[in-house]
């Protein structure tokens, strides 16, 4: 299961946290930066400084009226956080496309087509060929709705690169799916298999020594 997130908002007492590094979801301290000028007609904005309790590092907030308030550092990203078990040689690709997923999604979708190279390694793929890969995992008995989202991102990605019939430049909501595909994959082939063998890991010692022996093979 990917892990709960809470949407950052302006003095919020918790929430998860806005750097790509940390992600936690953790309580936040609070603090207010003044400022004074000598123009009456000029609007004052207050500026609040955010600390992650988990990282310690800062996000900061502008405010007229100190009841509302809007992110100014990091810049604010609506994009999906990666998925706790996606491979760390994938993740540099997966936290750049949602950097520049706002401005860019062209560039967002080809950065995940290059994530998806990288994740098809982890699950059964050479990591080197996307087409090649999937038609090896689906002769493997791939389930049918993981191969439709390596699919998915597959052919998004390439129309970004080369583009064909779809226009990329200004769908976001495109590479927003194309950001839950990966976290999908990467919950069915890693993460749930990983959550299996654990709790088989857990099961007394006895039961498990009876399960490899009547699962061995008879001579």
């Amino acid at each position: 299961m990917a892990p709960r997130i809470v949407t950052p908002t302006f003095k919020g007492d918790a929430f998860t946290c806005l750097h790509p590094d940390c992600q936690t979801l953790a309580p936040m301290m609070w603090g207010q930066l003044g400022t004074n000028f000598p123009d009456r007609n000029y609007v004052h904005f207050l500026f609040f400084i955010c600390r992650c309790t988990q990282c310690t590092k800062l996000s900061i907030w502008v405010s007229p009226d100190e009841r509302a308030g809007s992110l100014v550092y990091p810049s604010s990203i609506n994009a999906p956080y990666a998925h706790q078990h996606l491979p760390v040689d994938c993740r540099g690709d997966f936290e750049e496309a949602r950097e520049i997923s706002a401005r860019s999604p062209r560039g967002a979708a080809a950065l995940l087509r290059l994530c998806l190279q990288k994740l098809l390694g982890h699950i059964g793929g050479t990591g080197e060929h996307i087409d090649s890969d999937i038609k090896t995992l689906v002769a493997q008995g791939l389930d049918p709705h993981i191969q439709q989202a390596l699919d998915v991102i597959r052919v998004t990605g390439n129309n970004a690169v080369h583009p064909l019939e779809m226009n990329l430049e200004d769908d976001h909501d495109s590479v927003f799916v194309l950001f839950e595909m990966i976290n999908f994959i990467v919950e069915e082939r890693i993460s749930r298999p990983l959550k299996t063998q654990d709790r088989f890991a857990n099961l007394p010692e006895k039961a498990r020594l009876a399960i490899e022996k009547r699962d061995k093979p008879k001579v």
